[in-house]
């Protein structure tokens, strides 16, 4: 019954017009078909399947699983920096930013339950005893997530995965000291994760997009309010493009070309700054004044494509409008000098 109120609400109902995938499928077709609120609403289900814990413990659990996506941004994960930049949070700790900006009275529903808002937000954040469900390395989140992401992938180009997120679930008691799972299935989970991310930081049309709605975010920056974390994919780049048309337009008829992609651990000390946004930001503007380009025209993305590795899998990837050789030539004789990335006031 929970479940099925809190699938009602706005907060949960906006999930439908957030892509699973950081960057929406309109703008690269090679990625998943799966919504937010399809993984949402899965990851509730889940949660049903764990054993043991009082009602009040699995109520809470269902709704910090339904609820757990319910603070992300429009493309999710590329707006979390600047979600953090502008109010002191990502999205594990927005859901209660999320019941606030919503036009109806959601957090009613929660309370009709006798759950509060804010310990529900605390385990989504990741502070109370259950938040290892939904907010730890194999939960259920993750469970389904890899799981959905490679099931809704077109043609299945890494096949199908190796394990259900039921397994996982059912594996699970609310009265275990540690969430855990056998070793064969963590095996299958951390394969089939691999396999996704290799697959996404691999595809060149997900890190152009994923690059320059990054470059565009940084632009607007000044511009945005709180209340751009609430809108749906679709109307943010609705906004991009009447601000940015041009970086709006390119994307859409792909006129933007990935010419740097290098491992992290070439670059050496102060280089490293290169995964501080303000750095990036102040890297980026340079290489367009440089090689006189406009500021639409040109983005950085420095990340890790496997989350919790050593820095020396990071990559850094350059995006150029129409392919451009200049900023790659200066990049990378900036590249040659890592002290420019000291980041001076």
């Amino acid at each position: 019954m929970l479940l099925r109120r809190l699938a009602k609400t706005w907060v949960v109902q906006r999930l439908k017009y957030i892509d699973l995938s950081a960057v929406p499928r309109w703008l690269d077709p090679n990625l998943s078909t799966a919504s937010r609120y399809q993984h949402s609403i899965a990851v509730g289900k889940l949660s049903l399947q764990i054993r043991d814990g009082t009602e009040h413990e699995r109520l809470l659990l269902t709704a910090a699983a339904v609820l757990h996506d319910v603070g992300n941004g429009p493309f999710p994960h590329i707006s979390d920096q600047l979600m953090n930049e502008m109010l002191g949070f990502n999205h594990e700790g927005a859901v209660s930013f999320a019941f606030d900006n919503s036009p109806t009275r959601d957090s009613l529903i929660l309370k009709s339950f006798g759950l509060g808002l804010d310990e529900v937000a605390s385990i989504v954040k990741g502070e109370p005893e259950l938040s290892p469900f939904v907010n730890g390395d194999l939960d259920l989140d993750n469970a389904d997530n890899v799981h959905r992401f490679m099931r809704t992938l077109p043609g299945k180009p890494l096949g199908e995965p190796s394990y259900h997120p039921a397994e996982i679930a059912a594996s699970f008691s609310l009265e275990a000291e540690e969430v855990e799972v056998s070793e064969g299935l963590w095996r299958k989970w951390l394969e089939d994760r691999g396999r996704v991310y290799r697959y996404v930081w691999g595809d060149r049309l997900n890190m152009v997009c994923w690059t320059m709605l990054g470059r565009a975010l940084r632009i607007l920056k000044e511009d945005l309010t709180p209340r751009f974390f609430m809108m749906t994919d679709r109307e943010a780049f609705g906004l991009i493009r009447l601000r940015l048309p041009e970086l709006a337009n390119g994307l859409k008829r792909k006129e933007f070309k990935l010419v740097l992609d290098t491992r992290y651990r070439e670059l050496t000390g102060e280089a490293r700054k290169l995964s501080d946004p303000t750095t990036l930001r102040k890297v980026e503007d340079e290489l367009c004044a440089e090689t006189g380009l406009e500021e639409w025209s040109t983005g950085l993305t420095v990340d890790q494509p496997l989350v919790n590795e050593n820095p020396d899998h990071w990559r850094v990837y350059l995006v150029v409008h129409q392919g451009r050789e200049e900023p790659r030539f200066l990049l990378e004789d900036i590249l040659s000098s890592s002290a420019v990335y000291a980041n001076e006031d």
